[in-house]
């Protein structure tokens, strides 16, 4: 047993393989050791950390990272591309990730909705092909996404590779090429709730296999439809219903008894797709819970299931026979589970992973494999091959689901039975061996997803990338390969790193954080480990972080920005680099010098445990996560190494660009320096190279040449800028950090702003390019190479607001919106130019991206394309296209445009819930119906504008005698009591005296809609300097509209101020009826009579009107009070 990037600890016995929940708790326990491991006597690769060095080398098919006596580790392949590595180091530890190596040479990584698609098969020539590296985004899901339900496949090597994948609730998305991940196709497979397993590529002809967890299982044929479109077809694999469709099954059945049906929960374990017995044809083998099922499918033929069989029972009795015996155990005691399966290389048969219990004897788990044939069209009658393994472990029911956690992978006689940290390699034929295991328990490191190339097993670890586990058969003694490994690293560190005794020595010394910091690097390096443990403990000890991420960002940026140790010019400028600085004297190796020691920085700070105490660090006076420095620092590394590898091909334009950047920095080279020397030593400022670019195209455009040397200048800027900027692969857009990590806005230095920002110079090198380039290219072919760089421009620029975006969003929300608004406006004027120049699908592609809504739809409006406008409306119709088209239509005048949707149907759907725009359909559709009833209810819910909710109540009725017909002319009562209730709060509020309507500033013709209890305030309000009786009686009238709580108070204050508007001290008592029939109190009472009004209902008592607040010196007074009361003894006398 070996475990790769992790401390083993001494002695030469090999662990047992233990318990899952053992393994978790060890794993933990590496984690929280993790901080401190530095066992002299441990075992320890220098590629088996997280900091992935062993993942950044150059290109080629494999590097020994570490073996046993049995087999070896290998890396294998490509290098991971930057953007799948920072996915497998920030990814938060809550989002689920899985991958999948295919054997066509194709990986993919699933990362929450994020699809990472790359080659990491090289060719014959050593080299990538094109579109080794793309990012797709898979449909929305309320469950995690698994690269199972993933296939990434093409017709020929030549050819870009399409997608399929599935959500777990079955709604499939295609892409016909990868290489535009805006144009897919989607369709939902309606499962009804169950639960998608996995996907199975079948062919190009047959398309691919979806199994769900209940082993449904539906063939997915993506395909072309009328007029050229791509189409999705769905089907579940059946058996034919015609008379002869099911004879292969009824003959097996007589032969060989009933086959049972699967289960309509059956339990999935595995499904695989093999040659079939035709040309042409496939076989598709699903294992579920007991039953094997095998079907022949051929394209344009209808499916052929040809068997179905309980394997469980030979497995079970196999059992008996090799483990228990039949003395000791029957068939029945068992709890036997089928794991897993896979086929064999040639096909003819399938070897099943199971595992079995026995509780009468013990709760020992035992894991077999088990082979049978299925080459043939009956099924198989046995087990063919039953080989029992060694390892075991502990049954518990609660463990359940992890002890059956385990898969296999078949390769040649060997298998590879693994989980999320262990594989167990044993031998696939013959009886059972213990064989070796390989752990991947490093911090963080687990098993994300397995596959085969040429025979090779391959693993895919969060720590080391891709693997490959072969049997060892040329090195036996793990030991002596080990130290041969540590050794030539920390060698080709010293070749690197100016790493002498005598330097190490006086850095060791040194009382500065950043230098103790570098000492116990390069002591690391040179496998001192003690040493630099020292060292870490005295600079950062326990729990103390106070100057560590200080510490760390200074020491990677010396690191970038540090002199040639042994250059003799640098000696004599005095700015030679001491221990730590690059040892070669050559600029293009230095950088490959400095590029190794970052690597090993980033291994060291992983292997230290400093990496998870990492936080927030200042730069520029800018706080950011210290990780995302470190990450952008080996981005400059690798845009530095770019920018000398194309030095040469733009000589004259980069050495201006070098020295305008030189001359404002204030530098100049000393003694026999060049300015490349200076420029390329401080690599941490080395995007500086574009504001030069770009002073010095500048002077090119300013200077008297000749008319075709400006598109050709502009030309060769963007596409020197544009390679820079792909070989750091804009990774930081995929950083998210940790849990733990503070909420802060990131920009990423590809993206940064002000004067001599990255996002501002590009955005002025686009404009350049629309203003300059494409007026004076004197020909369509340039033309056509500038509209290409600036679709290429635009997608750099709108990519680097992303990260920006993500990050404010948890940031502030001011500050958020405005970016928004400023990326929106960046958005439409990146791609607006290729509108104007016509290059509508260069145009559209970036829209679809960056869902540019306002894009499309102009794009669709002026090349009249209603069609693709109606695709759009289902791509995007769960992100408010729809909404956006209307209003759009609106804005611009347009609605006939809006409402010819209506003639497909599609109107009427997006238009529920846009009832505003509805009635507008309904008319035109002539369902005056429904057309009556949304204007009632928009008119019922108009609150703004009370012209506006006469006018919907006018259509509204117009529309209901539209709708009635002479038989039918039964409106709902309801209805029309609502209606007019409505008609007659509008009445009063039309109503309203001048006086009111002035003192409140309420225009007749833009004034809002008044509430009842609004109107009833202002009927009676002092501004009513001319209030009468009737104003008084509409207010006791609107009551009825009130809210019956609110009655009670809004009667007493309308009695209370028709009392107030009369004075009644000095009135005359011998004639007290006579004296009150002149006040508005009684007046009102005397209307309400004559009409009929209830006056009981609307009069309050005379002790709670002379008890009002109101009133104040009134109800002290006598007069009043005998007046009042004599008054409303009248009033009973008459309606006594």
């Amino acid at each position: 047993m070996y475990t790769p990037a992790a401390d083993r600890g001494r002695g030469g016995a090999t662990p047992s393989y233990s318990s899952a929940s053992a393994r978790a708790a060890a794993a933990a326990a590496v984690r929280r050791r993790s901080a401190g491991v530095f066992s002299t006597g441990a075992r320890r690769s220098p590629f088996g950390t997280p900091g992935r060095s062993s993942l950044n080398r150059s290109l080629q098919t494999s590097q020994l990272l570490e073996g046993s006596g049995q087999y070896s580790l290998e890396s294998y392949g490509a290098s991971l591309p930057a953007l799948v590595m920072e996915a497998l180091t920030f990814a938060d530890r809550n989002v689920e990730m899985s991958a999948v190596l295919s054997q066509c040479g194709w990986a993919w990584l699933v990362c929450g909705r994020r699809l990472l698609v790359w080659r990491y098969k090289l060719d014959d020539t050593r080299r990538l092909v094109n579109h080794q590296f793309r990012e797709l985004t898979l449909p929305p899901s309320d469950l995690a996404h698994r690269a199972q339900l993933v296939v990434v496949y093409s017709a020929s090597k030549e050819q870009v590779p399409s997608c399929i994948a599935a959500s777990p609730e079955g709604f499939v998305r295609y892409w016909p090429s990868i290489a535009h991940e805006g144009s897919y196709f989607e369709v939902s497979t309606e499962l009804q709730g169950q639960e998608c397993d996995s996907l199975v590529f079948l062919g190009p002809a047959l398309g691919c296999l979806l199994a769900t967890t209940t082993s449904t299982t539906l063939l997915i044929q993506p395909g072309g439809g009328s007029g050229g479109n791509q189409t999705i077809n769905v089907r579940q694999l059946k058996v034919p219903a015609g008379l002869l469709g099911g004879i292969s099954r009824r003959v097996s059945s007589l032969v060989f008894g009933s086959m049972p049906t699967q289960a309509p929960e059956a339990r999935l374990v595995r499904a695989v797709g093999v040659p079939g017995a035709e040309s042409g044809e496939r076989a598709v083998l699903v294992l579920s819970a007991h039953s094997l099922q095998k079907w022949y499918l051929i394209p344009g033929e209808p499916d052929k299931l040809v068997y179905e069989c309980n394997v469980e029972k030979y497995i079970r009795e196999s059992f008996v026979d090799h483990v228990w015996g039949r003395e000791r155990a029957g068939a029945t005691q068992l709890r036997v589970w089928l794991v897993d399966m896979q086929p064999s290389s040639g096909a003819s048969s399938v070897m099943v992973l199971t595992a079995a219990v026995n509780p009468q004897v013990s709760q020992q788990l035992v894991y077999a494999l088990a082979t049978m044939d299925t080459s043939g069209n009956t099924p198989p009658l046995a087990v063919s091959n039953f080989s029992v393994l060694k390892h075991s472990e502990y049954y518990q029911e609660s463990a359940e689901n992890v002890l059956l956690a385990q898969r296999f992978l078949l390769c040649v006689n060997t298998a590879y039975i693994y989980n999320k940290n262990t594989v167990l390699c044993v031998s696939a034929v013959g009886e059972g061996d213990s064989g070796d295991r390989v752990e991947f328990s490093g911090a963080g490191d687990s098993i994300l997803g397995v596959g085969r190339s040429q025979g090779i097993p391959l693993f895919f670890s969060a720590n080391h990338g891709i693997v490959s586990i072969t049997p060892n058969q040329h090195l036996n003694q793990s030991g002596v390969l080990m130290n041969e490994s540590v050794a030539e690293d920390s060698t080709r560190l010293c070749e690197a790193l100016n790493i002498s005794s005598m330097g190490l020595e006086a850095i060791t010394a040194s009382q500065d954080y950043t230098t103790k910091l570098q000492a116990a690097f390069l002591h690391f390096n040179k496998n001192n480990i003690p040493q630099a443990q020292a060292l870490l403990d005295e600079l950062f000890p326990g729990s103390d972080n106070t100057n560590l991420d200080a510490t760390v960002i200074q020491l990677s940026t010396n690191l970038l920005d540090d002199s040639p140790a042994t250059d003799p010019r640098w000696a004599e400028s005095n700015q030679a680099g001491g221990a730590g600085a690059p040892m070669s004297l050559i600029i293009q190796n230095q950088l490959r010098d400095k590029t190794t020691a970052h690597q090993y920085y980033i291994n060291f700070l992983h292997q230290t445990g400093l990496w998870q105490r990492l936080s927030v660090g200042v730069v520029n006076e800018t706080r950011i996560l210290t990780r995302i420095v470190l990450v952008e620092h080996g981005e400059r590394l690798a845009f530095a190494t770019a920018l000398r590898t194309r030095h040469s091909d733009h000589q004259h334009l980069v050495d201006a660009a070098i020295k305008h950047v030189l001359t404002e920095r204030n530098e100049s080279p000393k003694g026999k320096l060049t300015h490349a020397d200076l420029f390329y030593r401080c690599v941490s400022k080395v995007e500086d190279i574009i504001w030069g670019l770009l002073r010095a195209q500048e002077e090119v455009l300013s200077a008297d040449v000749a008319p075709r040397d400006a598109p050709a200048t502009i030309h060769s800027v963007n596409t020197l800028v544009l390679a820079l900027l792909q070989s750091t692969r804009i990774i930081s857009s995929s950083i998210t950090g940790t849990a733990n990590d503070p909420p802060l806005e990131h920009i990423p230095w590809t993206a940064s702003q002000g004067s001599r920002g990255v996002r501002t110079l590009l955005l002025e090198q686009h404009g350049t390019t629309v203003q300059v380039g494409l007026v004076r290219a004197e020909d369509g072919a340039t033309r056509a190479k500038l509209y290409v760089q600036m679709v290429d421009l635009a997608d750099v620029i709108l990519t680097g607001y992303q990260p920006q975006l993500r990050s404010l969003s948890t940031v502030s929300h001011d500050s958020h919106q405005a970016l928004v608004r400023s990326y929106e406006r960046d958005r439409y004027n990146l791609i607006q130019p290729l509108v104007q120049g016509e290059q509508y699908d260069q145009a559209v592609g970036l829209a679809e991206k960056y869902c540019d809504f306002r894009t499309l739809v102009e794009v669709c409006d002026r090349t009249d394309n209603q069609e693709r406008l109606g695709q759009y409306m289902t791509q995007f119709g769960s992100e408010g296209f729809s909404d956006f088209v209307f209003r759009w239509y609106l804005e611009t005048g347009k609605r006939g445009r809006l409402l010819s949707h209506g003639t497909q149907g599609d109107l009427s759907r997006f238009l529920q819930d846009y009832t505003s725009l509805a009635w507008l359909h309904h008319i035109q559709t002539r369902d005056f119906s429904a057309a009556h009833s949304t204007l009632r209810q928009l008119a019922v819910e108009e609150m703004a504008y009370l012209s506006r909710k006469k006018t919907l109540l006018s259509l509204s009725k117009l529309c209901h005698l539209a709708a009635s017909s002479p038989g039918a002319r039964e409106a709902s009562v309801e209805e029309d009591d609502t209606m007019g209730l409505e008609e007659e709060l509008i009445l009063y509020q039309e109503q309203l005296p001048e006086p009111v309507l002035t003192a409140h500033s309420l225009d007749p013709d833009t004034m809002r809609v008044l509430s009842p209890t609004e109107l009833v305030h202002l009927y009676t309000s002092k501004e009513n300097i001319y209030a009468n009786e009737f104003d008084f009686k509409k207010a006791l009238d609107l009551l009825a509209f009130v809210p019956v709580e609110e009655v009670p108070e809004l009667k007493q204050n309308i009695w209370v101020r028709a009392v107030l508007r009369n004075t009644w001290q000095h009135m005359d008592t011998d004639n007290p009826l006579e004296a009150i029939s002149d006040t508005l109190l009684f007046k009102t009472i005397e209307l309400a009579f004559t009409q009929g009004s209830d006056i009981q209902e609307l009069l309050i008592p005379s002790e709670e009107l002379l008890a009002s607040d109101e009133l104040q010196d009134l109800k002290e007074d006598a007069t009043f009070k005998f007046l009042v009361n004599a008054g409303y003894e009248k009033i009973n006398q008459l309606i006594g």
